[in-house]
């Protein structure tokens, strides 16, 4: 008894038209990175949560959107957050 193959129900999709996604080993550093921190602090200065712009321990540069979920390296998706002790980037 020979068994009948049967047809796909769903249409293949041509997969060239859409390019996978990789996040990118190479970041900024060095002096564009802090030309960039200096940008987005002077643009504003206060810490994206708390509101603070006294930071003893320093600051970071946050991305808003992650990196590892398709967020831009860029400065519009950049904040600043505080690193102190109870700070908002630890």
């Amino acid at each position: 008894m020979k068994l009948n193959m049967l047809k796909p129900r769903l249409m293949i999709l041509n997969n060239t038209a859409v390019k996978p996604y990789h996040v990118s080993n190479r970041r900024i550093t060095g002096y564009q990175l802090q030309k960039r921190r200096l940008n987005i602090w002077k643009d504003n200065p206060h810490c994206a949560v708390w509101s603070l712009v006294d930071y003893p321990s320093g600051f970071e540069l946050d991305h808003i959107i992650p990196l590892f979920k398709r967020g831009a390296d860029t400065i519009e998706n950049c904040q600043i957050l505080c690193i102190c002790e109870d700070g908002c980037h630890q």
